[in-house]
Parts: C-alpha cells; sequence; structure tokens
C-alpha cells in the first residue's frame, strides 16, 4: 500500500464505510423479505450508534 493511499484511506474509510452501511440497510428493507428485514436492521443501528457515541462523547 503506498502512502497516498494510505492517507486517502486514513481521511476516507469511515466516511466511505459508513455510507456503505447506511445504502446496504435501506436498499434491503426496501427490497429483501425475512433475514434481509433484520439486516436491515442491525446496518441500521450500527450507523445509530456511531451517531449516539460521536453526538454524546465529541471528539476535542
Amino acid at each position: 500500500m503506498t502512502k497516498a493511499t494510505r492517507g486517502f484511506m486514513f481521511v476516507w474509510g469511515a466516511p466511505i464505510v459508513l455510507g456503505v452501511l447506511s445504502v446496504f440497510g435501506l436498499l434491503a428493507a426496501l427490497l429483501g423479505t425475512g433475514a434481509w428485514h433484520w439486516a436491515s436492521w442491525v446496518a441500521l443501528a450500527i450507523l445509530l450508534g456511531v451517531i449516539v457515541r460521536y453526538w454524546a462523547y465529541p471528539s476535542k
């Protein structure tokens, strides 16, 4: 991994993962049934957990 790639992933890694997780959660809820709904709940609950964590304990 080059230095530029490491820098890119350091800055954009978490926002990309959170964006993919939110798209997956929303699409799973809309397009799937059964286990897909559970996967949607888990994905969106993780996002909610990240939001609550940074709201309750903001970084300095």
